[in-house]
């Protein structure tokens, strides 16, 4: 979950340099934020609870140093707690991004040792770790990083700063790590949008390497034998797309407009690894859709598309409850993993349980050269762009068009799938209007003080309803559900109350009546029913229309409530792009 970067070359004015590169990686972290660079006989460092926003720092010159934004797992968020942590002789510098599970005892062991512990992060222990491996002169060896690498357990990427030998050491295990090599040094990030205008070339570190970083440039090593290796450099594939604001006000916003052109591309781009997706679905015995989150729910509408349009049932399951479902995987089964960012860990490991079972996997993600994308044997790209703002909106839609265009591929009528696709990029595009968002700025005002907010649809509006509720809520910190419109009597609708905002996705199809009939009750216990719909319903208290675009309706109907989270958020004084609590990508259990 954490942002980290770090630099070894020939730029003396590093701080700066440091500093622009965690705030391009802030998404991942933004709880605390820190550096240190290796300077006159000792490692300087500066580090801040709270975000980077304007910070500035002022560095003495250097030429090698790296930097983190920390998402808290051990420690609350203090300017002790933010990384770098430094052994006792201050001649190492470690930055983490995972969780080391036996911290507590090995922390234990160096206090009894005499080690003296600055911080409660579980981060802290790997600095004073090292500095007894060291030499007596400090001077860290990678065979010596390699042995504190290997007795942590748990998921982590861990990279050491030693001063003596003005080297950085990394390993990683699951948690991404990726090097680059440019004209003014290398460089490491756990996301390569930081290494963007700094590599001509890049590495990705695998579970089974270890780097070693100087001015002699990286140098690769197998992690069991410690034999050296040759680096398999590639030609970055760095997004196109402007990584900045564009005049946006915010990402959430710009990135919410970016929705329309990127349908249109997965239209006229996908149609390759759709089909050959389609085929191995097809060929399977037992499909699974995987995702977590946002992720989860564009799975989850998967699963009604498939039965809906190609009359094939495919089984839809969590990611982090995938592995107490292994038990059903064979050679013949087939695995696709929906995930933006191809690093998360609940992913990652549903997908290595699903390939020690020997089934294929594939994979539908934003992320080229991701750890998802590159474990799997099929993918197709969502070609989203670069998504910055931590709610997931683009990637989402995205997710759910290739879904459309693979049900309609395995029904033999890619043609039509495609077609959808587009009548639904036509669709957005029509909505992002002055007119119809100040629409919804106004239903924003109406409801921003609420307590709570209730959705609900039916069939294919039902995964929607779900990621209505988790879009709202984690923008607008207003609590919000989503349920199937039939479950109302089963106990939902006990929470309704005077003005409690309600939700209704009530499309053209077959479900429409009988959500209306929901919105009802609801509405005669007091809620404030907001329609979702082509056509207005007297039920309705305010509307929010969308085109009908029929089996596409679940990728228009995500904008209403991206756009209404969005407003109730500046409403409510929240920053759209930063929730409290919430990062980008989840490296970490």
């Amino acid at each position: 979950m954490c942002g980290i970067y770090g630099y070894v070359g020939t730029s003396i004015d590093l701080g700066p340099t440091i500093l622009a590169a965690l705030k391009t990686l802030e998404y991942r972290g933004y709880d605390s934020w820190g550096m240190a660079i290796a300077v006159n006989g000792r490692l300087e460092v500066r580090k801040a609870a709270g975000r980077i926003g304007q910070a500035t720092v002022d560095f003495p010159e250097s030429t090698i140093g790296f930097g983190h934004t920390r998402w808290a797992t051990h420690g609350g968020v203090t300017d002790f707690n933010a990384h770098p942590h430094l052994d006792c002789s201050g001649q190492i510098a470690v930055i983490h991004n995972g969780i080391i599970e036996n911290f507590r005892e090995l922390r234990d062991g160096l206090i009894s040792q005499g080690h003296r512990f600055t911080s409660e992060t579980d981060s802290e222990v790997v600095a004073h770790m090292l500095e007894e491996r060291s030499r007596s002169d400090g001077r860290l060896t990678i065979g010596a990083f390699r042995d504190v690498f290997q007795q942590l357990d748990g998921l982590n990427a861990i990279i050491a700063l030693n001063y003596p030998t003005r080297t950085i050491f990394a390993a990683k295990r699951v948690s991404p790590l990726v090097v680059g090599s440019g004209e003014n040094g290398t460089v490491l990030a756990s996301d390569s949008i930081a290494l963007r205008g700094q590599a001509s070339r890049v590495v990705y570190l695998d579970d089974d390497q270890l780097a070693e970083i100087s001015n002699e440039g990286l140098r690769l090593y197998h992690r069991n034998t410690l034999h050296a290796l040759q680096p398999d450099w590639q030609q970055p594939n760095f997004e196109t797309t402007d990584t900045g604001l564009d005049g946006y006000p915010d990402f959430m916003s710009k990135e919410m407009s970016e929705q329309p052109g990127v349908l249109e591309r997965i239209a006229l781009t996908a149609n390759g690894s759709v089909q050959a997706m389609a085929e191995a679905i097809f060929d399977s015995y037992g499909t699974f859709l995987v995702g977590c989150g946002t992720a989860s729910y564009a799975a989850l509408t998967g699963s009604y598309l498939f039965s809906r349009i190609a009359r094939r049932h495919v089984n839809f399951v969590v990611g982090s409850e995938f592995k107490y479902h292994e038990h059903f995987l064979t050679d013949r089964s087939l695995v696709v993993a929906l995930s933006q960012s191809g690093e998360t860990v609940d992913i990652i490991e549903a997908m290595l349980s699903a390939k020690a079972q020997g089934s294929k996997l594939g994979a539908l993600v934003n992320v080229k050269h991701s750890t998802l994308d590159r474990m799997v044997e099929l993918r197709v790209h969502l070609e989203a762009g670069p998504e910055q703002c931590v709610l997931s909106t683009k990637a989402y839609t995205a997710k759910v068009a290739v879904l459309t265009m693979l049900a309609h591929a395995l029904a033999g009528t890619p043609e039509r799938g495609r077609t959808l696709v587009q009548e639904a990029s036509e669709a957005m595009r029509s909505m992002l209007n002055p007119e119809w968002i100040g629409g919804i700025r106004s239903i924003a005002d109406r409801i921003h003080q609420a307590e709570s907010l209730f959705v609900i649809g039916r069939g294919l509006s039902y995964p929607t309803s779900l990621e209505a509720a988790l879009k709202i809520k984690e923008v607008s910190y207003i609590h919000a559900e989503g349920f199937a419109g039939g479950e109302l009597k089963h106990g939902v609708i006990a929470l309704i109350r005077e003005g409690t905002p309600c939700v209704v996705y009530a499309p053209n199809d077959e479900t429409r009546q009988d959500v209306l009939s929901g919105g009802m009750e609801l509405k005669s216990r007091g809620g404030f029913i907001i329609g979702v719909a082509s056509t207005n319903d007297p039920v309705f208290d305010a509307f929010i229309t969308v085109p009908d675009v029929g089996d596409a309706a679940p990728i228009v109907q995500a904008l209403p409530a991206q756009m209404l989270g969005y407003h109730v958020a500046l409403l409510r004084g929240n920053d759209p792009d930063k929730p409290r609590n919430l990062a980008k990508s989840v490296t970490v259990k």
